[in-house]
């Protein structure tokens, strides 16, 4: 791949961010079909159009220990610390965002395999493949029905990968409420928070700056 190429792998609302050092030499894309065929009498064969199946990406690369001529990024991270971050990802329950730079591919992402070998002669340097599959969000369809004509439409949601904090530390103005709606999408969700802290909240009014609260 030409060295105007670069490949990003995000997580967590882009606050994690891995710029693969080394490109591949080929990125493999495929796109199957869900398309079915049926055989009518007296016309033969024909075939019903389905909505297409995920992409699929793979490729094969590593992530080197000591830097070298042309890599992608301007200083090194470990490359057992990045297998770690990519597998955390792999085993968490949000998809990631796949960005080649250079290309179009830009989309979210589950991350279906990651596999890793050391070489005896290149020790802490690791080499990986990896597959992604297209992350697409349900969509939710919407009949509306007017003067005994129904129509439907498609709404899109928009993919979230943010990744609610395990511990959240109070700040002044804070409330429960408030902080359930910000990390848990709705502050009806305070009495989870104020459950699994009843331990230092006796009074699910009276938070305080400074404390560190455990996160459902």
């Amino acid at each position: 791949m030409s060295s105007n190429y670069q490949i990003w792998l995000t997580f967590d609302g882009e606050k994690q961010q891995i710029l693969l050092p080394v490109l591949p030499e080929t990125i493999n894309w495929s796109c199957g079909s869900y398309n079915e065929s049926v055989k009518i009498s007296g016309l033969g064969e024909i075939t019903i159009a389905q909505n297409r199946p995920a992409y699929v990406f793979s490729f094969s690369s590593f992530f080197p220990k000591k830097p070298f001529r042309n890599i992608s990024t301007e200083s090194l991270i470990y490359p057992s610390i990045l297998c770690q971050q990519i597998l955390a990802w792999k085993n968490s329950e949000k998809p990631v965002h796949f960005m080649v730079i250079g290309s179009n591919i830009n989309m979210f992402c589950t991350i279906e395999e990651f596999n890793m070998n050391e070489n005896g002669g290149d020790i802490g340097t690791i080499y990986y493949s990896i597959k992604l599959k297209e992350y697409r969000e349900i969509k939710v369809r919407q009949i509306k029905v007017k003067n005994n004509t129904a129509s439907v439409s498609d709404t899109n949601t928009r993919v979230d990968n943010t990744v609610v904090p395990k511990t959240y530390t109070v700040v002044k103005g804070d409330c429960l409420w408030n902080i359930a709606k910000k990390h848990l999408g709705s502050g009806a969700k305070w009495k989870d928070i104020y459950n699994l802290n009843k331990d230092k909240i006796k009074n699910a009014n009276l938070i305080y700056p400074g404390q560190v609260l455990k996160m459902p």
